[in-house]
């Protein structure tokens, strides 16, 4: 049986979490700030550890999912996090950070003989619960290989996409679409109401037609009835969008920078929310 450590219980990593136990696997985690999440898997058979360190010292493979390049290298940079793994550990990074972050984190744990995996996901909250999140994965095939099984008890579609550092990339041009067609699903609403089309008609006409798009069909409904629930928030989809434009070294995108500013703009207010709240504020 492997033995899984798993890193960041959040909206997303608790139910991957729970999707790695339903599968069968001994799963690990630590003592953490927010008890709730950890008593939920401690109460369907999660072991729980005083440290973070001694998950990892536990763990054949360890899974982390944090909420940005900050959290990344204050945890897996740390020398207690790096000195607990042992030689045959594999790191699954799946946080949705900067292809820069990652390629930093796997040439320090290269050095140290450490494997690790580049593997962001799509797919919110609702994927991560149901199990069917897609995986943009960056690194060796081999590597991969020792791994699906623990993946595929999270994930539907698994994507290798390249060398480490290549997840991040393909996530981040997946966020900068994402972030626009919810600010233009937005705009549709928007341009319905005034003209007196019933949104009803319109997600079933549009659905059909070449106008359709994923954040149409999935968040038409939150927008129309301001329900702003965080699946994913407002603050991390600005954050998302600010990798993609960053990464723009020597390209302009000039869509994806005003659609930078609007998140930007709407931060304040509605950070926490939704990313659908972008519709409150445009």
């Amino acid at each position: 049986m492997k033995k899984i450590g798993f890193i960041g219980l959040g909206a997303m990593g608790l139910p991957m979490a729970q999707n790695i136990l339903k599968q069968g696997f001994q799963l690990h985690v630590a003592q953490h700030r927010n008890p709730d999440p950890v008593t939920v898997l401690e109460n369907q058979g999660a072991q729980v550890h005083a440290s973070l360190a001694d998950v990892i010292r536990n763990s054949d493979v360890v899974i982390s999912i944090l909420p940005t390049d900050q959290e990344l290298n204050d945890v897996l940079l740390s020398e207690e996090i790096m000195e607990s793994f042992h030689q045959e550990a594999i790191l699954i990074e799946m946080t949705s950070g900067s292809p820069d972050a990652i390629k930093r984190l796997h040439k320090v744990y290269n050095n140290k003989g450490i494997r690790v995996l580049d593997a962001p996901v799509s797919g919110g909250t609702p994927g991560a619960e149901s199990g069917t999140l897609t995986v943009m994965l960056g690194g060796e095939q081999s590597t991969l290989d020792e791994v699906e099984d623990v993946i595929n008890a999270m994930a539907k579609n698994v994507y290798s996409v390249g060398d480490v550092g290549a997840g991040n990339a393909v996530k981040a041009i997946n966020q900068m679409l994402a972030g626009i067609h919810m600010i233009a699903t937005s705009e549709a609403v928007r341009l319905a109401n005034e003209l007196n089309v019933d949104t009803g008609v319109l997600k079933e006409v549009i659905g059909n037609s070449s106008g359709q798009s994923w954040m149409l069909m999935n968040k038409l409904d939150a927008i129309v009835q301001e329900q702003f629930e965080p699946g994913f928030k407002l603050k991390l989809m600005k954050k998302d969008v600010q990798i993609a434009v960053n990464e723009a070294r020597t390209s302009a995108l000039p869509i994806a920078s005003l659609a930078l500013e609007l998140y930007q703009s709407a931060q304040k207010e509605y950070g926490e929310s939704d990313f659908a709240a972008i519709s409150k504020k445009h």
